[in-house]
């Protein structure tokens, strides 16, 4: 399983990467909100470092209910003046998508001043006053810049932050003032020690896999279904044609990993109810290199490989590369016939989808003319009615867990409005 081919360090790592392509500036913004944390929890001392580093780890993730709800390019907007909302999805977001869920409530009330979270019955408590004050800190430094004082936060304790928590800040910055080692942007080589001490198991990194596909959601909810059916469609084809366990495993996850190059796509291409021109197509393109460079050193070169050449077709007339069939195996050529498949039966903003007809059509045009496997897509043909039915069931699957989302953010918000 997923133990075999990503490291627990190189899984931050990748997270880190998924959330710069998505924006650089909370990316940085969380990294720096986690250093804060950790150094929190490294003064109060009761806390095991790798107890530390999973709190940093939820730290970088707790704006990522903004890529939902908010324009992102506005973060002083939501972190100040329109605090619930990201709050909320994050919340939400993390609980059902992540391996966050008992954690996941310190993202829903970490705007929430300590006046109104003092009393919550909540084994994490602290933690979510820590993280609040961390959170606040990097705000007011951005917002200020070098008139910024930290002494700035006693005004307010009692009132918007706990005093246990002021007072501990104040501690943490006469043992190790890495308050100037944020302004001077020297803390990185601490923050890598923190992350030396992740330590996730083989379900942790599963779910933590399955959260960057469920990243793309953030955008459009219909690119996570499509990544299901995908992962569907390819895996009935591992047990159609007999694949070894390890063979099926790294298609599985060169599927669930195959688009998050999308994350770097402007949304209006991506949506856009027309045909693009030659240059926003090459920009659609880029995703594949982009999610290249993403996973390239943090996961099996196999997966990588696979995933890279899911728009490659055998006859060299796909992208990036143009590889040509003597470069790729069954394997690439599963990926390459499920995306397509996906793609094609789904109703698209420029076009209508196609029909089995028309899809079987185009699948017996690519093997006589060899742009498809012949074994790979024959097989697919010859089951063509059961591994649809199969994948349109996980997708309907992806959809009601949104829909159960959006419900309970509409019942969440209106008991905290």
């Amino acid at each position: 399983m997923a133990v075999e081919y990503i490291t627990s360090r190189n899984m931050i790592s990748l997270i880190y990467e998924t959330m710069r392509v998505m924006n650089v500036s909370v990316a940085h913004h969380s990294v720096r909100v986690g250093y804060i944390l950790a150094k929190l929890l490294e003064c109060r001392g009761s806390y095991e470092k790798y107890e530390i580093a999973d709190f940093m780890i939820l730290a970088m993730l707790h704006d990522i209910g903004a890529f939902k709800t908010d324009d992102v390019r506005k973060q002083l907007t939501y972190e100040a003046k329109r605090t619930l909302p990201h709050s909320i999805y994050g919340y939400l977001f993390l609980k059902y998508l992540s391996p966050f869920e008992e954690r996941s409530k310190i993202v829903l009330y970490h705007h929430m001043d300590y006046t109104k979270t003092k009393d919550l019955d909540f084994r994490y408590r602290f933690e979510l006053e820590l993280l609040k004050l961390a959170e606040m800190m990097d705000i007011w430094y951005k917002a200020f810049g070098d008139k910024f004082e930290y002494a700035m936060i006693n005004k307010y304790s009692g009132t918007k932050f706990d005093p246990e928590a002021v007072a501990l800040l104040q501690k943490a910055i006469e043992n190790d003032d890495f308050l100037e080692k944020i302004k001077d942007n020297t803390f990185g080589d601490e923050v890598d020690e923190y992350e030396d001490y992740v330590l996730l198991s083989d379900g942790e990194k599963e779910k933590y896999l399955k959260m960057l596909m469920y990243f793309t959601g953030l955008r459009d909810e219909s690119m996570v279904s499509e990544t299901i059916s995908v992962i569907s469609v390819s895996r009935e084809l591992t047990r159609k044609l007999n694949l070894n366990e390890n063979d099926k495993n790294e298609i599985y996850y060169a599927a669930l990993l195959h688009d998050i190059g999308m994350l770097a796509i402007p949304s209006q291409l991506l949506n856009a109810p027309r045909n693009l021109n030659e240059e926003e197509k090459n920009l659609i393109k880029t995703h594949v290199e982009i999610m290249e460079k993403m996973l390239e050193g943090k996961i099996s070169d196999n997966i990588i490989k696979i995933a890279t050449a899911h728009h490659e077709r055998f006859d060299g007339s796909g992208y990036p590369k143009g590889l040509k069939a003597s470069y790729m195996t069954n394997k690439d050529a599963i990926l390459q016939l499920s995306e397509y498949v996906v793609n094609a039966m789904r109703e698209k903003p420029y076009r209508r989808a196609y029909t089995k007809k028309e899809i079987t059509e185009n699948l017996n045009n690519g093997i006589i003319s060899g742009q498809y496997d012949a074994i790979v897509t024959d097989t697919f043909m010859k089951h063509f009615d059961d591994i649809i039915e199969i994948a349109e069931d996980k997708a309907d699957m992806a959809l009601i867990m949104y829909q159960k989302l959006l419900r309970n953010y509409k019942q969440v918000y209106n008991s905290l409005a």
